[in-house]
């Protein structure tokens, strides 16, 4: 078993999917079959059950990973170590973040991390969720804490999952109708005004919302987009319309908004940390590795 192997097993298992991996790994899915088939061999281990239509990781697959995840970060930030000593420089890097994130976690993660390594140069830009996502890969960002819906479609994208998950709410004004209830189903917004994110702003989102309106039988009566998040909970509270978010936009709510959870979307967005698969940045495996040790992310 080497660390190349553990970076195959990962991909997978991020995946569950051999074609959606040997496609991150730019490799043939044979030979990718093959690794994995080696590296179960090597450990007399199972670590997938799959057929045709699925793959899952076995009780052993999922062990296996977290202590995986920390092997690659820990080898990688090792590299990262040495590269730095021999540059006789520490670097910068670049972070991107969608609020509310710099309210609840980033500032204690910046701080550890300085503590390490404290003459780092870093840059912070705070983005919407499409602009985010962007920046990371085009290379504008080195790191990114944004959403885990639809990495998946994004090339050459290597994501951490993080504590912190967050379900769809119906945001409305204190004094709607609705606002006495704890819970509703989305199929009674029918009649409602919608406020959202911008299409150009959040894509998969805005589409995300449309598509679980239609499926509950309605289209939503879209009556306003705002570019920013503060922007669109300021149309809520005036009244123009109601909207729906995942819950961390709670952080920026004021009390002329009432959140109400919602029945018949399953959805559950997380916060996850990104980077790219490819960059050279000996800073990033350093940065993750911080970010592990905080229990940011799931070990």
């Amino acid at each position: 078993m080497d660390i190349r192997q553990l970076r195959y097993f990962i991909s997978v298992a991020n995946h569950l999917n051999f074609t959606a991996a040997a496609r991150e790994l730019h490799m043939a899915q044979p030979y990718l079959s093959k690794q994995i088939a080696e590296l179960e061999m090597q450990i007399g281990l199972k670590l997938f059950v799959r057929n045709t239509r699925y793959v899952e990781l076995t009780v052993a697959g999922t062990e296996l990973l977290k202590e995986a995840i920390t092997i690659v970060l820990r080898a990688e930030a090792a590299v990262s170590k040495a590269r730095l000593a021999a540059q006789g420089s520490v670097g910068s890097l670049k972070i991107g973040f969608m609020g509310p994130l710099e309210k609840e976690i980033l500032p204690k993660l910046i701080k550890k991390f300085r503590q390490s390594y404290p003459s780092c140069h870093m840059n912070f830009a705070k983005l919407g969720w499409g602009p985010l996502n962007d920046a990371l890969t085009g290379g504008t960002l080195d790191i990114a804490f944004t959403m885990s819906y639809g990495l998946e479609r994004l090339q050459g994208v290597c994501w951490r999952p993080s504590r912190y998950s967050y379900p769809l709410s119906l945001i409305v004004p204190e004094e709607h109708p609705l606002a006495e209830k704890d819970i509703i189903h989305i199929s009674e917004l029918a009649d409602e005004d919608f406020v959202v994110l911008s299409r150009s702003e959040c894509p998969l989102a805005y589409e995300h919302m449309r598509q679980t309106c239609i499926a509950n039988g309605f289209y939503p009566r879209i009556v306003g987009e705002a570019s920013l998040l503060e922007t669109l909970l300021l149309m809520v509270e005036t009244g123009i319309g109601i909207s729906i978010q995942t819950k961390h936009t709670a952080a920026y709510a004021n009390p002329g908004l009432k959140y109400i959870a919602l029945d018949g979307c399953a959805f559950i967005n997380d916060y996850v940390v990104a980077w790219r698969k490819t960059t050279t940045n000996a800073l990033v495996p350093l940065f993750l590795e911080t970010v592990a040790k905080e229990h940011f992310v799931i070990e």
